[in-house]
């Protein structure tokens, strides 16, 4: 285990407020890049290209989301590190102001899941339940491309519409930017991540 604590102790960081832009930035990397993957782009065997490149792709728009997620309630004044005391609730609704960072623990953040589940406590989304699946759905993905992997599995394009429709409403409020996102899966789709 020391091994592991000291590789975690490169990453050891308490994030500030002013970390949002670094995550907004790398959740739109993945996510861009999650739109526009091609299988030309997989150096990889021609068999392999279509299931490694959704994988990737499902891979990196949980990531994405994630981080986007991250990006959200440090912009907002919330400390996204976990307490290191039992005596401080371990909910990511602490406000910076209101904390001292010794008390939290500079190598563990909170999960995709736990911030998904306090995310009305933050903010009252009009489509909360819109952006709530498509971020479900997206945590979905990246938990089995990251633990598992499956050449094949019962494609549903509207997962993938549902994941777009969430993240396009979560930035209308969320960062008050208007999102065109499109994930391109099939040879008739146009990959699309705007932001303007």
């Amino acid at each position: 285990m020391a091994d592991v604590d000291k590789i975690k102790d490169q990453f050891a960081r308490f994030l500030y407020q002013s970390d949002w832009v670094i995550f907004k930035t790398m959740a739109e990397y993945y996510l861009q890049s999650a739109a526009s993957l091609k299988k030309r782009n997989m150096n990889v065997p021609d068999d392999d290209r279509l299931w490694m490149r959704n994988s990737v792709k499902r891979l990196f728009l949980g990531i994405g989301c994630e981080l986007l997620l991250k990006s959200f309630y440090l912009k907002n004044g919330y400390c996204i590190n976990k307490p290191k005391q039992k005596g401080i609730k371990a909910v990511p609704t602490h406000k910076f102001e209101t904390i001292n960072p010794k008390d939290f623990n500079y190598k563990d953040t909170y999960t995709f899941g736990t911030l998904l589940d306090h995310l009305r406590t933050l903010h009252q989304f009009k489509n909360h339940e819109q952006i709530h699946r498509g971020f479900t759905i997206a945590m979905v993905f990246r938990n089995k491309e990251g633990h598992t992997t499956f050449i094949r599995h019962n494609f549903d394009p509207q997962n993938y519409t549902d994941i777009e429709a969430g993240i396009i409403l979560f930035y209308k409020e969320a960062f008050k930017e208007k999102l065109d996102f499109k994930i391109s899966m099939t040879s008739k789709d146009q990959a699309m991540f705007k932001i303007s």
